[in-house]
């Protein structure tokens, strides 16, 4: 029950909690000035990086805050700075880790399938072949793995008081520790946000192509200011509901006593 409950609580708390938008928006914000080009788009860089820690630590801790039964009497203004320096460093720390990862496994698949043909592919004067398509396919489902893996990070310098390094190995243990139960939240969360982000990527960051080479011509072209805005309200629509959702996920798993060890969480999983 605790994937599903979990996000019934989720849409319950973002119903019943109106501050949670303003967090929300904040994160929108910031991620429209990071696609927007030139100077702009540096200083939302800049923000996400420096600015998101602090949204976290107060978002996350108003969210438990809502949570039915919760005791949590921490102010989100205590929390921002409580948690800031571990989460900035578990940010940096985790986008490294997968940044390595991800230029393995990329590496992987551009040496399988060839820098010469694979250019020809995004210029639209090849395609790939099925067996190519199934390595780039495989590639894209390791980073994703990986994402997940490390995606509880945040969750555990906020709730378990974990360190940056501390929080990744915690995020590790919390994912193979609760692996059916993951795998049903990943499931839900990824349909939930997709209803949203999907049709935003496909018409307005894609600009409705239908081609390789005409999707990597509008991912490069410069945002219009419509386009930003509405790319930043779906953000804010999916960070609300998403990162509420993990909120609720995660404690709801270390309230449960078969989150306590792999084996029971495994064996007594139900959607």
């Amino acid at each position: 029950m605790t994937v599903l409950q979990s996000f019934r609580t989720a849409l319950r708390i973002v119903t019943e909690t109106p501050v949670l938008v303003a967090f929300a928006l904040a994160f929108g914000a910031m991620g429209a000035l990071n696609n927007a080009s030139g100077l702009v788009s540096v200083v939302g860089t800049i923000l996400l990086l420096f600015g998101s820690p602090a949204l976290i630590g107060a978002f996350y801790t108003v969210i438990d805050g809502a949570r039915p039964g919760s005791d949590t009497d921490l102010r989100a203004s205590t929390a921002a700075q409580r948690y800031y320096v571990s989460l900035l460093g578990a940010s940096v720390l985790s986008g490294l880790v997968i940044m390595i990862i991800a230029m393995v496994v990329g590496g992987g698949v551009v040496g399988y399938i060839g820098f010469g043909r694979l250019n020809a592919v995004l210029n639209g004067s090849a395609t790939l072949t099925l067996v190519e398509l199934a390595a780039a396919g495989a590639a894209f489902v390791v980073l994703a793995a990986v994402i997940y893996v490390f995606t509880f990070f945040d969750t555990a310098v906020v709730f378990d008081g974990k360190t940056a390094g501390g929080s990744l190995s915690r995020s590790v243990d919390f994912v193979f520790g609760n692996l059916r139960r993951v795998v049903g939240y990943a499931v839900v969360a990824t349909v939930a946000t997709s209803v949203v982000d999907l049709p935003v990527l496909w018409f307005v960051t894609l600009d409705g192509a239908t081609t390789v080479a005409g999707a990597v011509t509008a991912f490069q072209a410069p945002m219009s200011g419509v386009d930003i805005a509405v790319v930043a309200v779906a953000s804010t629509v999916t960070t609300l509901v998403g990162r509420t959702y993990k909120v609720c996920f995660y404690r709801a798993c270390a309230d449960d006593a078969w989150g306590s060890g792999p084996e029971s969480a495994d064996e007594n999983w139900t959607m």
